[in-house]
């Protein structure tokens, strides 16, 4: 064999071993990342012959059934949109999302849990079943959460939790879609510049602006360096922060106020007193003691929720990325370049509801057999504690004075006594992004809630009577 032969022989060779090793490797070692791809539309068309289980509202309200064609399953949505982002797809189009996906071994009965349950029926020859999946979320208030922001018609999103478990009660995302026509509609819904397939609840990334407040007041709290009842006199209006201007959203001074009437009222310029007082360090680390720069451990695909945190070139920053004074002020202010998703805000209203602990946040309640036996409960855990119960009271006292006497006035409600904090995030180029972050009953926290509003109108009071009306749905009045 001459030469050019032989190393064309060996080439050939060696390209062939490489192709072998990489088919050996997907099929081996990486089996199990292509199986749980959502796009992985193959997996979907080999489990349509599988009668897939229920996904089921907290009151056993149907919100995915089957439809039986030909020996084939196909997904049905009876509820239509009331929450399409949460609950994703299940098709042999265009694979899975949502809780359709994450629960998928369950609803196939695939899952270790449900093949031991079913193991009769498998020895007798019975067909595969799948699960059911019941959720904590209930209609009534997913409902009335989604109406409320259709009905501004913007896009924004909604989260309310049960404070003591951290059970998502609802989860809301505007503009929406009707799950059951995704196929006829799927080139609108992509081409649509307002992303309706999009969770705008756990993936939405936006600037908290003053309802970010919350984060640093806790810091301050906690420092010893401030009281609600710590003196501060705005004489301008403004704060000259090295060149930088800081201002207020009046444009008349507030005069001599206490720290607590700063929180009510929102004065940028205290905040940025506070802030650049405590410290880059400290108030980055109260940010990671409420949970940011984690990602919340929640029933959803690891890539539908969004970790809350300092941003840079649309990345998340390390925690510890050295700051200027500017950058430092605005951040306690909650501008900067911070970025939370409506998840992380709702578990910070949690945790201070909560006196001070932060639960795991769930939405799956429990995994039920076709005959109606738990195979698998949800157990409420604790994920965090960010703050002392002492802090906690005084900052809901404190969030009790924003509704009854500050920004919060659009929350008010004369059934129960609501606390909270607003935020009015200046965005380039649109309008700002109107939240409203809380709990209720003050004296009896049990529902947390979080709003965002995108291009809210300048008073930036959009997401108030919403959590409002979501806070007295959940609790019944």
């Amino acid at each position: 064999m001459n030469g050019p032969i032989r190393r064309l022989f060996y080439a050939t060779a060696a390209l062939f071993a490489a192709l072998l090793g990489m088919l050996a490797y997907q099929q081996v070692v990486n089996a199990g990342s292509l199986a749980d791809n959502p796009y992985n539309t193959r997996k979907v068309y080999a489990q349509m012959t599988i009668d897939r289980g229920l996904i089921l509202a907290s009151d056993r309200t149907e919100l995915a059934k089957n439809r039986e064609e030909n020996g084939l399953y196909y997904r049905v949505y009876p509820q239509g949109d009331i929450a399409s982002q949460l609950l994703g797809y299940n098709d042999v189009k265009y694979g899975q999302t949502g809780l359709e996906h994450s629960q998928n071994d369950y609803l196939t009965g695939t899952a270790d849990e449900v093949e031991l349950a079913s193991l009769f029926d498998t020895l007798s020859g019975k067909q595969q079943r799948g699960a059911n999946v019941k959720l904590t979320l209930d209609p009534k208030v997913q409902r009335t959460a989604l109406g409320d922001l259709e009905n501004l018609g913007k896009r924004g999103a909604v989260v309310a939790l049960d404070v003591h478990t951290g059970a998502v009660l609802a989860m809301a995302s505007t503009p929406t879609y009707d799950l059951n026509n995704l196929e006829a509609d799927w080139n609108q819904l992509n081409k649509d510049p307002n992303g309706p397939l999009v969770n705008r609840a756990t993936q939405g990334l936006y600037t908290p602006g003053s309802s970010f407040k919350l984060v640093t007041t806790a810091a301050a709290l906690e420092s010893g360096a401030f009281t609600p009842d710590s003196k501060f006199n705005d004489e301008k209006g403004t704060l000259d922060v090295n060149g930088n201007v800081i201002h207020n959203w009046r444009d008349q001074p507030f005069g001599e106020h206490t720290f607590s009437e700063a929180f009510a009222q929102s004065i940028n310029t205290t905040f940025a007193q506070v802030g650049l007082k405590l410290g880059q360090d400290k108030l980055v680390e109260y940010q990671q003691k409420f949970g940011l720069y984690d990602k919340p451990p929640l029933e959803l695909p690891p890539d539908e929720i969004a970790v809350s945190g300092r941003y840079e070139n649309g990345s998340l920053a390390s925690p510890g990325a050295s700051l200027d004074p500017v950058q430092v002020a605005w951040m306690a202010v909650g501008q900067e370049n911070l970025q939370v998703t409506p998840l992380q805000m709702a578990m910070i209203a949690q945790a201070i509801g909560n006196g001070g602990v932060m639960m795991k946040p769930y939405v799956v309640d429990s995994i039920i057999d076709r005959d109606s036996n738990v195979i698998k409960q949800a157990a409420p855990g604790e994920w965090k504690r960010p703050i002392r119960p002492d802090t906690a009271q005084t900052m809901t006292d404190m969030m009790v004075k924003v509704v009854n006497e500050g920004t919060g006035f659009g929350a008010r409600s004369n059934k129960v006594q609501i606390a909270g904090k607003t935020g009015t995030a200046e965005v380039g180029g649109h309008g700002p992004n109107a939240w409203f972050v809380g709990f209720a009953p003050a004296g009896d926290p049990k529902v947390a809630v979080a709003v965002v509003v995108e291009d809210a109108d300048e008073s930036g009071h959009d997401s108030s009577p919403i959590a409002r009306d979501v806070l007295l749905a959940a609790l019944g009045m």
